[in-house]
């Protein structure tokens, strides 16, 4: 950039309370960025923070602020999905303006599943005998499979965490190319017999993306869970 030096002894603005795979709907909320006051820098200095090559806010230095740090405030309109970049320039009187190495992060506003009142996740997916029927856990004797169906902004990173009962599973997180396609999972049998029987047992799931975002918890798939197989009904458990 004409009449601006890069100096690499500049640190580059950070962004404190960020989740650190980067920028959420919350977090962008009361975004800030932070420069580290340390030489060249002086009293009397301009620092001017940078939003890609939208300026921000400009702020001179006073003498009590040279051996701390200064917030400057990101407005939330220059957010969007996407990798930003941000710098800031060091403005000395008589001097050309110092450019500070550019600090890059990614926004994602996008909930797992949707955001507010668009905001939905589908029941986990069992087998239809187990729906209607029940588990018996005498009969159990293997991992219960159970299918989630893709969601909106699905993304790879996201992690799942299942919810039997009170008891929870997080799920690998989910990978790239897994993206938009049902995700099969098994809930392991062990975890099954720690619960117990249970006549009124919801099943759930939550997701987490890679910058914070969290879902709804999807709406509970409730199942009768008995110590013995009813003798009415037979049951049969899917491997």
């Amino acid at each position: 950039m004409p009449h601006v030096s890069h100096a690499s002894e500049l640190t580059p603005p950070s962004l404190p309370g960020i989740h650190a795979g980067g920028i959420g709907r919350h977090s962008a909320s009361r975004l800030q960025a932070r420069i580290v006051i340390e030489p060249p820098m002086q009293a009397g200095d301009l620092l001017a923070m940078f939003w890609g090559h939208r300026f921000v806010s400009a702020r001179t230095l006073h003498t009590d602020e040279v051996t701390n740090a200064i917030d400057m405030p990101i407005p939330g309109h220059l957010l969007h999905n996407g990798v930003h970049r941000l710098h800031y320039r060091l403005l000395t009187p008589g001097y050309r303006p110092i450019r500070s190495p550019e600090r890059q992060v990614l926004v994602k506003l996008d909930c797992p599943g949707g955001n507010g009142d668009h905001a939905q996740l589908q029941p986990v997916q069992l087998a239809t005998r187990v729906r209607h029927h029940g588990l018996s856990l005498d009969a159990l004797n293997h991992d219960l499979p159970c299918t989630l169906a893709p969601y909106s902004n699905m993304a790879g990173g996201d992690q799942i965490t299942l919810c039997w009962g009170d008891l929870r599973l997080d799920l690998p997180v989910l990978a790239q190319h897994q993206v938009g396609k049902p995700i099969k999972a098994k809930i392991p049998l062990a975890l099954i017999q720690e619960w117990g029987p249970d006549p009124h047992l919801q099943l759930s799931y939550c997701i987490l993306d890679r910058v914070g975002n969290r879902s709804i918890w999807a709406p509970a798939r409730q199942l009768q869970v008995f110590v013995e197989r009813p003798r009415s009904t037979s049951i049969h458990i899917p491997k």
